[in-house]
């Protein structure tokens, strides 16, 4: 195993990695995509020095403290800040890794962006933003207060949180899901045929723009919320629940759109032909 304890701006190229895991508590984290050998720069070092380890193929850049007895795989995003001098740690760490290569992330205040990768992410953070472009592969968020922003993304994307907001803008998912408590929930995003999107929210508004030609079998609910759809469905409304139910388009392959909340906001809405995909705002 190769070991460096960093406590000042380092920057290194490696071959045969084949994972990355990353566990640090502020800063900021930047993954991009490379067709060369993974490069690693660390620098604005703040408080304890930083461990990054090559083991059997994975990276793992974290701290002395977060990896002994498998703490890393089981320590949450909010369990970091129990570690001393939490408020004075902090670190940039800008990677290059190939497309295919799986990454986890977690942080506790720090902002991560990742671009261009195809393989499977996992990013955690209690309260930073999350940035994602032209991500495809498996993508799991879970944030507690932390925002993610996407845009065309492919693939599979699940987020989860308390009171943070999605927006999404462009690209064409097969699986996409978004579950928070309080927290917005803005996609403008196609769907493969097949497809799922599932959504839910206990007071946030839920608001979902898909091309105007999608085709998909639609759910909506509320227990107090108002419900609004650009497309013709059923509308039910019975004591204590409001349902809009149905289906749009014409296609063999139909995607499945459920979005649930208790007293937020539900709208679903139609993009044009040639619109570009952009940031939605609801009706309701």
């Amino acid at each position: 195993m190769a070991r460096w304890t960093i406590d000042q701006p380092t920057a290194r190229t490696l071959d045969g990695i084949v994972a990355l895991h990353i566990r640090i508590i502020g800063g900021h984290v930047n993954i991009l995509p490379t067709d060369d050998p993974v490069t690693f720069e660390i620098s604005d070092i703040v408080g304890e020095p930083v461990l990054a380890t090559q083991e059997a193929g994975i990276l793992t850049i974290t701290y002395e403290d977060l990896t002994s007895g498998g703490l890393l795989n089981r320590l949450r995003p909010v369990q970091l800040s129990g570690y001393k001098d939490v408020g004075r740690r902090s670190t940039t760490i800008g990677l290059r890794v190939p497309r295919d290569c799986p990454v986890e992330v977690t942080t506790l205040s720090a902002p991560i962006v990742s671009a261009g990768l195809n393989s499977k992410t996992r990013l955690r953070t209690a309260s930073g933003d999350i940035t994602l472009d032209g991500m495809g592969g498996e993508v799991e968020v879970s944030t507690v207060s932390g925002n993610l922003s996407a845009r065309d993304s492919t693939g599979s994307l699940n987020y989860n949180s308390v009171s943070g907001q999605i927006a999404v803008a462009g690209g064409r998912l097969s699986d996409f899901s978004g579950k928070t408590a309080s927290g917005q929930l803005l996609a403008d995003v196609g769907l493969a045929p097949s497809g799922r999107a599932r959504l839910a929210s206990i007071s946030g508004e839920i608001t979902l723009r898909v091309p105007a030609e999608a085709s998909a079998t639609v759910e909506l609910r509320s227990a107090t919320g108002k419900l609004d759809s650009d497309f013709t469905l059923d509308r039910r409304n019975l004591r204590g629940r409001s349902h809009l139910s149905g289906k749009i388009g014409s296609g063999v392959d139909p995607a499945t759109i459920t979005a649930t909340t208790v007293s937020g906001s539900v709208s679903l809405l139609r993009r044009d032909p040639d619109v570009p995909a952009a940031i939605p705002r609801g009706n309701a």
